[in-house]
């Protein structure tokens, strides 16, 4: 599996090859287009980021080890880049998913705010560590010993 920093380099590559910024945008909202439906039911109260202006689910739920991610959004922006959030999140476990960051995002030069000034992105990040660490401490408290 590739590490975070590959995949994230992956992305910047592959951005910077588009030849506009519309070309950017409209690659990113492709990304969120081909995303699976998340669920109903994930789309609960729980998996809602707060602190988003639009309206962002977040689904991180673990399948033998390896975590997997679930998401939606009202905004074609940030269901794009939660789509870079799933490709990064997929196979990983808890303490690789807390070590992520957004840092690449500036490197997509999608805007002209960095993304340590977005509430949205850290907003974002702040909900997909914490619930990675909520999975993982279940996980460990339910085991046997």
């Amino acid at each position: 599996m590739k590490t975070i920093k590959e995949v994230e380099k992956e992305f910047i590559e592959a951005f910077q090859n588009l030849p506009s910024v519309d070309a950017k945008y409209t690659y990113l909202f492709q990304l969120g287009n081909d995303l699976p439906d998340m669920l109903p039911a994930e789309k609960s109260n729980a998996n809602l980021v707060k602190g988003c202006q639009s309206k962002l689910w977040f689904y991180l739920h673990e399948d033998a080890g390896q975590f997997k991610l679930s998401t939606d959004s009202n905004s074609m922006v940030i269901k794009g880049i939660a789509a870079l959030m799933v490709q990064l999140v997929q196979g990983r476990t808890a303490d690789e998913i807390t070590q992520i960051t957004l840092d690449f995002i500036d490197d997509l030069n999608i805007w002209k705010l960095p993304s340590v000034r977005n509430n949205g992105l850290i907003a974002m990040l702040d909900h997909l560590h914490q619930q990675a660490r909520v999975i993982s401490d279940t996980s460990e408290n339910s085991r046997c010993d």
